[in-house]
């Protein structure tokens, strides 16, 4: 799940689905949307849900490709 970040201008925050601050909006994502998603300027993933421990090492893999 995506969500707008409300502490900063322009930027993101990509939540489990479970995640308790994902509720009350955003838009699901499947795991390819949720890691462009990441890729994108302004965007983390949360670090009190399994997003930031699912798919920072995701990114971490890709470096040096395309």
């Amino acid at each position: 799940m995506v969500r707008q970040d409300a502490e900063r201008r322009g930027g993101a925050v990509v939540h489990d689905a479970a995640c308790r601050n994902a509720a009350g909006g955003g838009r699901e994502l499947g795991a390819m949307e949720a890691l462009d998603a990441l890729m994108r300027p302004g965007a983390k993933a949360c670090h009190e849900c399994a997003a930031a421990e699912v798919l920072a090492p995701a990114l971490q893999l890709g470096q040096g490709y395309g």
